[in-house]
Formats: C-alpha cells, structure tokens, sequence
C-alpha cells in the first residue's frame, strides 16, 4: 500500500494517540518520558501532536518501556478511555508518604523505649533529629524510581544538608564541627552540576 499525504496525517495522529495513552497509563509526564529515551521533551510535545512523528528506532525505544510493541504503537486502533494521568502520580506520593511515616513511627517508638527503659541514655530526642536525613533518604530511594530531576535534586540537597546537621550536634564540642557545612556545601556543588548535565543532556 503507498500511503498519501492524508494517509501520513493519519498515521501521525495514530501515533500521537497511542504515545500519550500509553504515557499517562505509565503515570509519566512528557518531560519524563523524554529522560527515558533521551530526547527533548520539545520532540515528545510534536509527537503528542501529531507534528511529526518518531522514527523506527525511537518508536522501539518507547515500546521497550512501555512493555508493548511498535504495532501497538501505530494500531489505528487507539486505547481508549484514557486514564487519568495524575491518579497514578497521587498513588505514588501516598506510599512515599507512608514509608516516610514509618521512620517517624520507629523514631517515636525508639525514644519512647530510650526514656522508659533507659531514663539516664543523655539527649534520646535525638532520635528525632536523625529521623530527618532518614526520611530524606527514603524519599531520595522514590525520586530515583519514579520521578525526574527536581525530585531529585530537592532530596538529595535535603539529605546531605539534614545529614550534616546531624554529624554537626553530634561535634558540637568540637571548635572545627563547623566546616562540616562546607564539605555539604562542596556536595551540594557537585549536586547541582550533576542537576544541569543531565538538563542540558536532555535537550540535545
């Protein structure tokens, strides 16, 4: 069959239909799906409106993550209804959530073991304080497997500035229990470095 001019129209529009379905029954957002395949989230916008369209080897790169195949990609048969694309990333947050809740129900259940069974343990408040990088790294742990960069970046500046925090009250005597802050910020540094490549790589 040679397809036409209208008949190209229509393939693109077949594509864009299964590309944003697919899409947001994963729970990706456009910007995300570009960092999976290593395209600009500029190319996924066109796709998703039928401006242009992927070729072969980048419609099998979508397949692959999507655990379909490239004829589900251009079925003229488009999915239907489409799913709600937030319900997934709610989901997502809520057991983040609950993980997160959970270091602060073993850090309550810890301080409370600490003042009943151990009155003379010095500071066992301090359970608390650790809790903080703690919950920056489960969060860290979930932005990694489910969000993009902001995500990550927040926590993982949140988990080195909380864990400098810490290792600085557990120095505090020490007169140099400051310049813990510059190794964080140093890491910081290299956080943010790390933040833009990956942007910059993004939009090639």
């Amino acid at each position: 069959m040679q397809f036409t001019h209208i008949d190209q129209d229509a393939l693109y529009e077949r594509i864009a239909a299964n590309i944003a379905y697919y899409r947001k029954l994963t729970g990706l957002t456009q910007s995300q799906l570009a960092e999976r395949i290593n395209y600009s989230d500029k190319s996924v916008s066109k796709w998703e409106r039928a401006a242009a369209a992927p070729d072969i080897f980048v419609l099998t790169s979508i397949a692959e993550l999507f655990g379909i195949t490239v004829n589900d990609l251009i079925s003229e048969n488009a999915p239907s209804p489409q799913p709600d694309p937030g319900l997934r990333q709610k989901r997502r947050v809520v057991v983040c959530s609950q993980f997160v809740a959970l270091v602060w129900l073993l850090a309550t259940t810890i301080f409370t073991v600490l003042v009943l069974a151990f009155p003379d343990v010095p500071y066992p408040w301090s359970v608390f304080i650790f809790a903080v990088p703690a919950s920056a790294a489960v969060c860290v742990v979930f932005s990694a497997m489910w969000w993009g960069h902001n995500a990550r970046l927040l926590s993982v500046s949140a988990l080195a500035w909380a864990t400098a925090a810490c290792v600085f009250l557990l120095m505090l005597q020490h007169k140099f229990a400051f310049l813990i802050f510059t190794v964080c910020a140093a890491t910081q540094i290299i956080v943010l470095l790390w933040y833009f490549h990956n942007r910059l790589k993004e939009k090639r």
